[in-house]
């Protein structure tokens, strides 16, 4: 026997976001470390975005050497991390692959190769300027090149797909499936590959028990105007523990974020301040009680979440998965610049039980 369907991605949001949306096609969806036979979609996080690069391309070759019948990877919608160098890892392994790295419902579109968020090439984007992943070009063939693809381009292992419109993304999933290609691509692209799969339809999802603790790790601008809109205490992972709780306790939400800056930030002082919010977040939840945990940005998702088994049940927005620990605990996750400025504000009012 092998998985049904194996998800793979570079960072926790983004195999959530993926889990999220084979969910709402009817997929029974576990984010694991350790994928069974018997799964029908597995989804692994390789916690790859930030790593070396020779590291990412190991990661997702070990992975992608499990038994499944079907398989995509979750690349970032913008071109920040490895993917290039895992792309070529797949390749290495034999595969054919598509690269879909449009997103419409979400803003993403590439046109003539070249990647835009919200009509403004990539590089140009905020995305561009990630104090930890800033880009050299909106262009996925520049990377692909760099990360000795050449080859696979120019006999045609390997292609770049356009996609402006949701036909158009379809269109270029179903040829991936046609011609025996892995998908690498957003959450939009591997939601359109596995509606080539199956079409199911998901349960209704449950509402959110309240009072919810949202945690902002994310330095993107868009979260933090998100976070902006909700109106609720807002404390630091230093400070306000004790007002937090207190507030938690009587049925309030809390927002939990770090310090916002646009500086540089070494990956040994993003990964100390995401250990100390994980901390912080395990304190406020287990001490108040709260049942719901709302996390912004994928760094900050991998260091809260650690090895947990999640359940996803689906999609409660575009690219907003909704998943249970198994001990019952509601965790929505959100990319940093995923959503429009309202979407935590509609998202908690839409499910506030």
């Amino acid at each position: 026997m092998s998985v049904e369907l194996l998800i793979t991605a570079d960072d926790r949001t983004g195999a959530l976001e993926t889990g999220g949306a084979c969910a709402d096609l009817g997929f029974e969806v576990r984010l694991t470390t350790a994928p069974d036979a018997t799964d029908d979609c597995a989804v692994i996080d390789l916690d790859s975005r930030h790593c070396p690069a020779v590291e990412a391309a190991g990661r997702i070759g070990e992975a992608h050497r499990l038994a499944a019948r079907f398989r995509c990877h979750k690349m970032d919608s913008g071109l920040r991390g490895n993917w290039a160098h895992e792309t070529a890892s797949l390749i290495a392994l034999g595969r054919r692959v598509g690269i879909l790295a449009s997103f419409p419902d979400a803003g993403r579109r590439c046109d003539g190769g070249t990647v835009f968020i919200r009509d403004v090439p990539v590089a140009e984007s905020p995305f561009g300027r990630d104090p930890r992943n800033r880009l050299l070009s909106s262009r996925p063939i520049d990377y692909l090149l760099a990360a000795g693809c050449e080859n696979a381009l120019a006999d045609g292992r390997l292609v770049v797909l356009d996609a402006n419109t949701n036909d158009e993304l379809n269109a270029a999933a179903v040829r991936c499936r046609e011609e025996d290609r892995m998908l690498v691509g957003t959450t939009g692209g591997v939601g359109a590959y596995v509606a080539t799969l199956r079409r199911g339809r998901r349960a209704a999802l449950p509402p959110l028990a309240r009072p919810a603790l949202i945690v902002c790790g994310s330095l993107h601008p868009l979260s933090r105007m998100q976070v902006s809109k909700l109106g609720c205490l807002t404390a630091g992972p230093d400070d306000g523990a004790g007002q937090a709780m207190a507030t938690l306790q009587c049925g309030q939400d809390v927002i939990l974020a770090t310090e916002m800056t646009t500086a540089e930030i070494g990956d040994t002082a993003a990964e100390s301040m995401a250990s100390v919010v994980a901390t912080t977040t395990w304190d406020w939840i287990t001490t108040s009680g709260a049942p719901t945990l709302v996390v912004l940005g994928g760094d900050t998702a991998a260091a809260i979440l650690g090895d947990r088994t999640l359940r996803v049940l689906g999609s409660a927005d575009t690219a907003v998965p909704f998943c249970q620990t198994e001990e019952g605990l509601a965790v929505v996750t959100k990319g940093g610049g995923i959503g429009e400025d309202d979407t935590l504000a509609r998202l908690l009012s839409r499910t506030a039980a």
